[in-house]
């Protein structure tokens, strides 16, 4: 993601917002939202300028209050990073991690119906976070690109291309060639929420935009769409867990 055009920091009610300002050349008006990742954020038009921030900031204070409130409640109950807990959060239930420090040449991962066994080198500095993360991406990969396949096939609209990657801030893309994008960390979401957002970015090879008739493709495939996107809305921040 580009880099913001401005930062800043606004006192609201006593209390010190900090703000970055981003451009955008396709919106039609100012508009600001609250993200997990980054806060408050003020989204500029082409002719947007950077004097009506704060003003804009002021007027909607008490949502802007009532959203960042929400935020800190969700990040106060992030888990701690992977590999930290005795938990690992996979497919939306969190199933018991166990590890073990054995004289092996290499890590792996067991994965089990009711556990996940990681195996450490005993005289090797390995992090038990970045091998569970290498397998978490690797299994991510391949359950995504699987869903695609079964709801592309159910849908009719086919990518050209699929990738998982780490994205910072989206949960899945479209780009404009017909390759879809979407973030391993859905691997920590429910297979339905995870089957929502594919059906998402599906959509958009046909509709390139939020209008109705978006929707309304959205639904036919996935009538309680509605429901998981206020599942990740509350629950992003737990699915952005950074590794150790």
């Amino acid at each position: 993601m580009a880099a913001p055009l401005a930062t800043g920091a606004v006192t609201l009610k006593g209390i010190r917002v900090p703000y970055l300002v981003r451009r955008n050349a396709r919106a039609r008006r100012i508009w600001i939202k609250v993200e997990e990742s980054e806060g408050l954020v003020v989204v500029l038009p082409r002719w947007g300028s950077l004097g009506l921030v704060q003003e804009v900031i002021r007027r909607h204070h008490p949502w802007i209050l009532e959203q960042m409130a929400r935020r800190e409640d969700r990040l106060a109950g992030t888990p701690p990073a992977v590999g930290c807990g005795r938990t690992v959060f996979y497919r939306g239930r969190p199933i018991p991690l166990r590890v073990k420090s054995l004289a092996c040449l290499a890590p792996s991962v067991l994965w089990r119906r009711n556990e996940v066994v990681v195996t450490v080198p005993r005289h090797e500095d390995v992090g038990v976070g970045e091998v569970l993360v290498r397998s978490l991406r690797e299994r991510a990969s391949a359950v995504i690109r699987r869903r695609v396949e079964a709801l592309a096939e159910a849908s009719g609209f086919r990518p050209r291309r699929v990738s998982v990657r780490d994205q910072k801030t989206r949960w899945g893309s479209c780009s404009g060639r017909g390759t879809l994008t979407f973030n391993w960390r859905l691997i920590f979401a429910p297979p339905s929420v995870l089957d929502y957002v594919v059906v998402h970015e599906l959509c958009h090879l046909r509709h390139a935009h939020h209008g109705p008739r978006f929707w309304a493709a959205v639904e036919a495939l996935c009538p309680n769409y509605q429901a998981h996107r206020d599942w990740l809305r509350d629950n992003g921040a737990r699915l952005r867990v950074e590794s150790a």
